[in-house]
Order: C-alpha cells, then sequence, then structure tokens
C-alpha cells in the first residue's frame, strides 16, 4: 500500500473522492505534510515491530565529562533500550539492559567503554514495510487530522480519534506493539557491572 493509498484510505472515512496522485489534489501538499509527519509521530509513539532494529554503536572519539559517547543511527526515533556488550564467557552468555546512561546531543553517553547496542524504532521510508494495523491506524489518524479543514466536524474528529485508539489496542493486542514485559529490574550487580 503506498502513500496515495493510505491518504485515499483516509479521504473514504471522510467520505471524500480518492485522489491518483498527492501532487494532483486541491490539499495536496498538506496531505504530503501531514501524512510525513504523522508518520513519524505513529512510528516514534509506539514501538512497532516491524520498526525496531538493534545495532552496535562504536565509541565516539570525545567524551561528555568522564563518561563515553555513542551516537544514535540517523534513522532513530525512539530509543528503547541500550544493552551492553555480549559476553562471550560461558558463564555469564545473557546480554544485560543498561539502566545508567542518558541521551546527550543525540548520543548515549555512560560509562561503558567497549560499545554498547541500541534497541530503537527507525523511521521507515517504505510503505510496503508497513503492518496492515499500522497502515488502518495511519489513515485514522489523518483522516482525524483533515476532518476540521475538509469536513468542519468536531464530531467526526472524536469518532476518527476513538477507531485509531481502537486500532492501537488491537495492535497491542495482537502483539505487533512491544510492551516491556520486565517486571523486575535488574539487581544492583548489574549495575556495579556497568562500572567495570
Amino acid at each position: 500500500m503506498s502513500k496515495v493509498d493510505i491518504v485515499n484510505r483516509a479521504l473514504m472515512k471522510l467520505g471524500e473522492p480518492p485522489v491518483s496522485s498527492l501532487n494532483d489534489a486541491v490539499f495536496g501538499k498538506s496531505y504530503e505534510i501531514i501524512y510525513d509527519d504523522i508518520k513519524e509521530l505513529l512510528l516514534s509513539s509506539y514501538p512497532w515491530r516491524f520498526s525496531l532494529e538493534i545495532k552496535y554503536l562504536p565509541k565516539l572519539e570525545e567524551k561528555y565529562g568522564d563518561r563515553y559517547m555513542y551516537k544514535l543511527p540517523t534513522d532513530c526515533l525512539l530509543l528503547i533500550n541500550v544493552f551492553g556488550p555480549e559476553k562471550t564467557d560461558v558463564t555469564d552468555i545473557r546480554q544485560y539492559k543498561l539502566q545508567a546512561y542518558e541521551v546527550v546531543n543525540n548520543a548515549i553517553v555512560c560509562l561503558l567503554h567497549s560499545g554498547v547496542r541500541a534497541e530503537y524504532v527507525k523511521n521507515i521510508d517504505d510503505d510496503m514495510e508497513f503492518s496492515p494495523l499500522f497502515r488502518e491506524a495511519l489513515a485514522a489518524k489523518i483522516a482525524s487530522e483533515l476532518s476540521m479543514r475538509i469536513k468542519h466536524s468536531t464530531t467526526l474528529k472524536q469518532m476518527l480519534d476513538s477507531e485509531f485508539i481502537t486500532l492501537i489496542r488491537q495492535a497491542e493486542l495482537n502483539n505487533e506493539i512491544i510492551k516491556d514485559t520486565e517486571l523486575v529490574p535488574d539487581s544492583s550487580w548489574v549495575l556495579v557491572r556497568e562500572n567495570w
């Protein structure tokens, strides 16, 4: 489903005729801007499984005080987790989640000096990678944003917002949006290990 298809899905929710191209439409430039903004907002608001990425980040030359810096990838919309380096020791093979880090100047700052791995939501340019529920939620949110401009109806906007929330709940039930299942935080010995 292309960008035009998703916008047409939104227009259909508003009872408006479809467009063949965003450039030919009356609100063409508005559609393009709203689409891009809402797509990024929706991707960064919920950790969708199809948009997750894990990358190893090398250490930067510059430091932040006495801590090391790791530049976030350029396609990162939302940082989910930061992991320490994988252990190769047979006695400790699990990866561990860093607790003591912060993000400064678009870089992860922590005491680890041997590299980190970042789990993040990436910006996706290829609309074919979207899950069906994401596409439908995106169309509902676009329709909601356009409802006041095209239909001047707060009732319609509320209905579309309600549809959007229902679609997000369905995506959560379908496990398309990840949830942090860790109920008990890492014990203090993990925090001590980060300082090694």
